[in-house]
């Protein structure tokens, strides 16, 4: 028995010694490796389509009177340039396409690669310059979508396709209201503002049949302006309960909140946490739109043309329902209609459709079709719709 212990002991020994010179072994190997291996740096060139992100540099352009909206969208853009590592800078106070112009030439010779303009107004300045630095493929623009903008090989165009959220907004307004009139505010009256204000009113009617839609053009950025065009109209027609707003302001909000029961606002999902008023809110997502377009030119993979941000494509919706104010059957049959909006094309302007001075705009069986000749070139407004001569 003690043979055969010591026998043991020997082995175990004669194992753990083996081990620790393995290990001895394998240290000095490894020493000697980096002792003897040059690890000086060197040059190692990588080369691929991506664009030097520390050297991309990009402006958003803002005119001198502007409304509240352009400010949001260029956070959404500041936003998006942020998190791809752009430097990007807003230029404000533009007068004119003079010197629109000039100073995206300054910028350009700064070093700036992106120029971004989603201001209307905007549109000819982008068309000249663009045209005029046409050998520098290196420059971009993106800019809301114009005719004129069709053919640039340089710009990505955008068009917001909200008309069939404001038909929905029309459908929610008149069901929590016990008026027959309504109040929609729009900055100007345009092809947008036609269309989406004529969308809202088919909504209103589609619950209320004689449903007034009273139009406010609110096209001074004076606040008292504003606010006094908007309480002529409360004053003119007290009964009403609900206003639908085409952008975003201090003094839209401001007013919601004071002097309507409730309100469709064109904002944020923050609006639903401060205003009490709110039964639900227009969102865009401009935010996604800038960082698939910056995206684009970072990779090398930029593709100019028109991009639409609609229902079908989940850039424009309609959130914060206030369940609270809309019943649940009202809930249901949005819900249902944004489903039907998504995957097919159902066109609300369809036949028989009326003009506010009751002229046949369309025929029973016909329907305006998304162009550029039919729905968005609208420059008339449906039965059921005045703008207040204020």
């Amino acid at each position: 028995m003690i043979g055969n212990s010591n026998k043991t002991n020997i082995n175990i020994n004669y194992v753990l010694m083996w081990v620790v010179l393995s290990c001895l072994g394998i240290a000095l190997i490894t020493g000697l490796t980096i002792y003897f291996y040059d690890v000086s740096p060197q040059p190692v060139a990588i080369k691929d389509n991506v664009e030097d992100q520390r050297r991309l540099q990009a402006i958003y352009l803002l005119p001198k009177e502007k409304h509240a909206d352009e400010k949001y969208r260029l956070n959404d853009f500041l936003s998006a340039a942020s998190r791809l590592g752009i430097r990007a800078y807003a230029v404000d106070n533009i007068r004119s396409d003079e010197d629109c112009m000039m100073l995206i030439e300054k910028y350009i010779d700064r070093g700036v690669k992106v120029v971004v303009s989603p201001a209307r107004r905007f549109v000819n300045c982008i068309d000249q310059t663009s045209k005029k630095i046409k050998g520098k493929n290196s420059i971009k623009f993106i800019s809301v979508y114009d005719d004129v903008l069709r053919d640039n090989s340089n710009t990505i165009t955008f068009k917001v396709q909200l008309y069939q959220i404001y038909y929905l907004s029309g459908i929610i307004a008149a069901s929590i209201s016990n008026s027959e009139h309504f109040i929609f505010t729009v900055p100007e009256l345009n092809g947008d503002s036609y269309r989406n204000i004529n969308a809202f009113t088919l909504g209103v009617r589609k619950y209320k049949k004689n449903g007034m839609v009273h139009v406010v053009v609110l096209s001074s950025t004076n606040e008292h302006v504003q606010y006094a065009k908007l309480t002529q109209t409360i004053i003119r027609y007290p009964d009403i309960s609900v206003m639908a707003a085409e952008y975003t302001d201090v003094t839209v909000d401001e007013f919601c909140e004071q002097k309507v029961p409730y309100c469709i606002r064109y904002d944020r999902d923050f609006a639903s946490k401060y205003f009490l008023s709110t039964v639900g809110n227009i969102q865009v997502d401009y935010r996604g739109f800038f960082s698939r377009s910056l995206s684009r030119i970072i990779s090398g993979s930029f593709e100019a043309g028109n991009y639409l941000l609609n229902i079908s494509n989940g850039s424009t919706r309609i959130g914060s329902l206030n369940a609270d104010v809309i019943s649940p059957n009202v809930l249901k049959n949005v819900d249902l209609i944004f489903n039907r909006f998504m995957i097919s094309d159902d066109n609300i302007f369809s036949g028989p459709v009326y003009d506010n001075e009751h002229h046949l705009r369309l025929d029973k069986g016909s329907a305006l079709r998304d162009r550029s000749d039919q729905m968005f070139s609208m420059d008339w407004l449906v039965e059921g719709t005045v703008v207040e001569k204020l």
